[in-house]
């Protein structure tokens, strides 16, 4: 065998390096050149492709970026998708970014709506932006980052200006206005006998599979009934807990630490960081923070060096080791002026930079203004506005000596710390009061399923899986095992979150190559194990027939009635029409065509009634209408005249902010829906 192998060392040393690479090359990468990459498109729009590739590496681009969360790919998918449809329109338009425009929006006060939300949702994170933007120009890999960040930037404000743009020219009339004030203010009072469609016994009329049909092919590319394509999927949750016995085994463990920790010559640092398999972070309490918990209450009676636990928190068993008891402010406030450094890292800088700050501290100590310097001196573009003051803020949000200092020394102490940004003159102007806080080392175990849990919960859903072979039998059996079950119907491709299921993205792929009837395998989502049903695959536009058969029967059946008591509510006085149907007669009474709902007589509107009420004379007496919740005979006694306006601006305003509100993803839509959007993602 060892002759084989040097007969073939050639062909050995290549595989051995293929393994290497496969170790090296990120999953990623390969995904984006395999599965989804390469030639191979997952999407059109406008007739141009999308590749697996060029989306694979811009959703991977944005997370080395920094970004994340369960709607960044669909995020992704809409900006490549939005830029091919747009792309024409910004070039026809002009419309660019200059750079000095998009300094403005970092450092100055040019608005952003997508800068607001990505980067600047608050104070504190706009400083901290902003200070990473400036650093990120003194290295040649920050200065890639920053043209990163500036081409996303920049593509997200391009569509920003286009939607204003559309936006602003969304206008209302003021003829627009005064119909719509009319419509909520004039006012038509009439009587009338209703005769609803649910007093009608369905037995009263005779509806054949022929009459269904026809109603079908009447009304199946009604709006309201048109569909998405999509899927519907029934699915089960089936809990991966641990069990009592992985809990126990948890304590069990933490007890054994103890005895061990109690013996220990190890530092607390040096031993929790060797148990934990981390590097060490102590965890600092108040009393306040501690009073719902019985074992965490009793650190402050604890003496140093007591060890507390195990004990139970939450979901993990705990082991705690008083290291220090001392008394701190909350929070404090303070004042600055940074000297930035170019290369916190040079030392003569950094040297120069400190006698900066000595010097700015000899003026300050002979009565020079400390909001004057700031605003000369200060390159924090967060504080220098305001005289370099930062009102109460807690420990965790500044860098540590800059916090250090802040809560350490006393109100009206003076001094300059070194920090990655530079050098920091400070000044401490107010300290909240010092309260008492321990400071503890914590070994922690959340309590999880354990290998064999886990093997007996994938073994109970595959079972399951394997013996639902129909819907009813799906639901049947989820029922008899407790199982909870949900629904979710017009599931479009790529979604991320099901109703009763946050992360469906494999779900959601697997209906999108699943056929009808198709029962997945067990999928691990949110600790339970997800077993899915594939009811329905729908297609755009008219609903098939026998997806919608019983609706539509409801609707031929309700048409037939209308059509029956159109009939019999031909002639005669209200009250002779009323006596014939078993019906009364009734009033309506101030009734506009802005808000047609008749009190009393069915929960959904009625807009024909209610406009044939405006048309026909006062004392007329109707034909027999066909409304939504039933066939009416009207009979107006009066009207009303809105009161007369100067002008309708209120009105039009109004109309205009509804329309504008959601003009951009009606935009969006639109253009999607005109490009043939196709995606064709898994």
């Amino acid at each position: 065998m060892i002759q084989q192998i040097r007969n073939r060392q050639g062909l050995l040393i290549v595989m051995i390096g293929i393994g290497m690479l496969g170790f090296l090359v990120p999953y990623d990468a390969v995904i984006a050149l395999m599965g989804q990459g390469g030639s191979q498109d997952v999407g059109e729009v406008n007739g141009t492709a999308i590749s697996g590739a060029q989306y694979q590496m811009e959703v991977q681009e944005r997370r080395r970026l920094g970004f994340s969360g369960d709607q960044l790919a669909e995020e992704v998918w809409s900006d490549l998708t939005s830029n091919v449809v747009l792309q024409d329109d910004f070039d026809a338009l002009g419309l660019t970014v200059s750079d000095e425009e998009y300094e403005e929006m970092l450092f100055g006060s040019a608005f952003s709506p997508y800068m607001n939300r990505a980067f600047y949702s608050n104070a504190e994170n706009k400083n901290f932006w902003q200070t990473n933007f400036d650093a990120m120009l003194s290295s040649e890999q920050g200065v890639r980052d920053f043209l990163a960040y500036k081409q996303l930037i920049v593509s997200k404000r391009k569509r920003e200006k286009y939607d204003n743009l559309v936006t602003a020219g969304i206008y209302s009339n003021s003829l627009e206005g005064k119909y719509d004030y009319l419509g909520a203010n004039e006012k038509v009072s009439f009587n009338y006998v209703m005769k609803a469609f649910n007093q009608i016994d369905d037995s009263e009329v005779e509806v054949s599979d022929s009459d269904v049909r026809a109603y079908y092919n009447a009304h199946k590319d009604d709006a309201d009934l048109l569909q998405k394509a999509g899927r519907n999927i029934t699915f089960v949750r089936i809990p991966l807990q641990a069990s009592p016995e992985d809990a126990q085994a948890i304590e069990d463990e933490l007890t054994s630490i103890r005895s061990v920790w109690e013996n220990s010559e190890d530092s607390d640092s040096l031993f929790v960081a060797t148990v934990n398999e981390q590097a060490f972070t102590s965890t600092v309490l108040k009393e306040a923070d501690v009073e719902t918990d019985v074992n965490e209450t009793a650190f402050f009676q604890a003496e140093e060096g007591d060890i507390v636990g195990p004990y139970l928190k939450g979901q993990a068993y705990r082991l705690a080791r008083i290291m220090d008891f001392y008394s701190e402010s909350d929070s404090a406030s303070c004042r600055h002026i940074l000297l930035k450094a170019t290369n916190a890292q040079d030392k003569e800088e950094m040297a120069g930079l400190m006698q900066r700050a000595d010097s700015l501290k000899r003026a300050l100590r002979r009565g020079a203004s400390f909001a004057d310097l700031a605003e000369r001196f200060s390159e924090d573009p967060g504080s220098k506005s305001t005289g370099g003051v930062y009102e109460l803020f807690p420990r965790g949000r500044m860098v540590k000596p800059f916090e250090n200092f802040c809560f350490e020394n006393k109100p009206g102490a003076i001094g300059a710390v070194e920090t990655a940004f530079g050098v920091h003159l400070i000044e401490v102007l107010e300290q909240t009061a010092a309260k008492a806080r321990v400071e503890v080392a914590l070994i922690e175990r959340t309590i999880e399923p354990s290998p064999t849990t886990a093997r007996e919960s994938y073994s109970a859903a595959s079972e399951f899986a394997i013996q639902a072979t129909s819907r009813e039998e799906f639901m049947q059996s989820a029922g008899d095992a407790g199982y909870a079950t949900n629904v979710a119907t017009d599931v479009v491709r790529g979604s991320n979150s099901l109703s009763g299921l946050r992360n469906a993205a494999e779900l959601v792929a697997w209906a999108y190559g699943a056929e009808e009837g198709e029962v997945s395998n067990p999928i691990l989502v949110d600790k339970n194990y997800v077993v899915g049903f594939l009811d329905r695959i729908t297609k755009k536009g008219a609903p098939e027939f026998e997806y919608v058969k019983d609706q539509m029967r409801t609707g031929a059946i309700k048409q037939a009635k209308g059509e029956l008591y159109q009939g019999k509510m031909k002639t005669g006085t209200l009250e002779e029409i009323a006596a014939s149907v078993g019906a009364s007669k009734a009033t309506a009474s101030n009734v506009s065509l802005k808000f047609p709902t008749i009190s009393a007589a069915g929960s959904q509107a009625e807009p024909e009634v209610v406009g044939m009420a405006f048309a026909i004379p006062v004392g007329n007496v109707s034909n027999p209408i066909i409304g939504t919740n039933g066939v009416w005979v009207i009979a107006p006694t009066s009207t009303s005249e809105a009161t007369v306006k100067n002008d309708y601006l209120t009105e039009q305003t109004t109309l205009l902010s509804r329309a504008r509100g959601a003009a951009a993803i009606r935009l969006s839509n639109a253009m999607m829906d005109a490009g043939n959007l196709q995606d064709n993602r898994n």
